[in-house]
């Protein structure tokens, strides 16, 4: 700027580029300048960077620890949502475009809907159903056809699902509401184990079953409000095979 100043054409270049960034530039009915445009793209930019980095704010690290705060998880993903459609309409007015505008393009993102944009708005439509209505949340073990993992996330498209093995599944949003979900968490992370047993006798004392219900209950795992329970499974000549039921 210094070199440009002292040859006098500080001036020029900044009339120039103004002049540039302000045309008016006229397709159909719809007008638009460069300017406007480019701070369009930016403010889209920065809503879409802030939506992707506000994690932070809410203790999310990126790993398995960060499960445990649902709540935050929740709020994170309404922030996200709202910090989207905020930067979005704050892009229209900021560029200048004429509001009366968008609909044009809500009349050509209609017709792209009918040429093969359905299943992206109904994912998109579907994430929002499920951050609000609360199906599922972040952290909660879940069983969606043949898939069974952690929630790891949800966003406005797909749901991330982590295995046991370690596998992260990405399910389409529209996928999770077609079919039925299983929440081993929605409420609480109770779970009935049924565990099978034998051994080579035929008859089953008291004091064996006192044995098996106290190292059942040794765990600190096994819930005391449930008391275990012994059934009988089948009677052979060698051996008996017992059902334990504990939670």
């Amino acid at each position: 700027m210094g070199f440009a100043t002292n040859i006098n054409l500080l001036d020029i270049i900044t009339f120039k580029i103004t002049s540039l960034l302000s045309e008016t530039h006229v397709i159909g009915s719809f007008n638009f300048t460069y300017g406007g445009t480019i701070l369009f793209l930016a403010i889209i930019w920065i809503a879409n960077f802030l939506q992707k980095y506000v994690a932070y704010f809410f203790g999310d690290i990126g790993d398995d620890a960060s499960f445990d705060n649902k709540s935050h998880r929740s709020w994170l993903l309404i922030t996200r949502l709202v910090l989207l459609v905020s930067g979005f309409l704050l892009a229209i007015a900021a560029s200048g475009f004429p509001v009366d505008r968008i609909t044009v393009i809500l009349g050509a993102l209609s017709v792209g809907i009918g040429l093969g944009l359905q299943s992206i708005v109904n994912n998109f439509v579907s994430g929002i159903i499920l951050i609000f209505d609360r199906t599922m949340r972040v952290g909660d073990t879940i069983e969606i056809g043949d898939k069974k993992g952690l929630v790891k996330e949800i966003s406005v498209r797909s749901s991330t699902l982590l295995t046991p093995e370690g596998a992260e599944v990405i399910i389409p949003n529209g996928n999770i509401l077609s079919q039925n979900i299983v929440n081993w968490t929605l409420s609480n992370s109770n779970i009935r184990v049924e565990l099978p047993f034998s051994f080579d006798k035929t008859e089953l004392s008291e004091d064996e079953r006192k044995g098996i219900i106290e190292i059942i209950k040794s765990s600190p795992y096994v819930m005391a409000q449930k008391k275990p329970e012994i059934f009988i499974n089948t009677i052979t000549s060698q051996a008996t095979q017992l059902k334990i039921y504990f939670w």
